[in-house]
């Protein structure tokens, strides 16, 4: 990403963001009874499209920002997956999914106790969530203050 513009990191930005915000749809959705797929929502954070970015693309941001901040990014990023392995755990245990379930790779039925857990645990994504976009946006908004010169050293 040696080649690449304000405007072209800008929009990089905003891409992974709006990745970022479609994934957590998704966990919304699944935990709101609708049936998903697994693999519709990555688990590990190099898989999903804003880990993809994070770990290729957006390590740009080391060369512009202090590498304190970029880890704080990173660090809410894992804290989400974290976070969604409790949920994944509740809706994806193989062991409890019928053989049919298991070749649908559709999430099992859960009990009532289940779904509470479920529902606490996506408040808490959701205020990490929150917390990460946060940071995304000072990012965006302090690339954007940058005058075009001045960052084409950083690039």
């Amino acid at each position: 990403m040696s080649n690449i513009t304000k405007k072209e990191l800008l929009k990089s930005i905003r891409t992974a963001r709006r990745e970022h915000v479609k994934w957590v749809y998704n966990v919304k959705k699944m935990v709101n009874g609708l049936d998903i797929s697994k693999d519709e929502i990555p688990l590990k954070v190099t898989a999903c499209e804003f880990g993809k970015w994070f770990y290729c693309d957006g390590q740009i941001l080391l060369s512009i920002f202090k590498k304190e901040a970029v880890e704080k990014l990173e660090a809410k990023h894992r804290e989400l997956h974290d976070i969604y392995m409790n949920i994944f755990k509740i809706y994806f245990n193989s062991s409890k999914r019928t053989l049919w379930e298991k070749l649908l790779g559709r999430s099992k039925k859960i009990s009532a106790t289940q779904e509470h857990i479920a529902f606490k645990y996506l408040l808490e994504l959701e205020e990490v969530s929150n917390m990460l976009i946060s940071y995304l946006n000072i990012i965006e908004k302090k690339i954007s203050r940058i005058d075009e010169k001045k960052i084409e050293k950083f690039l």
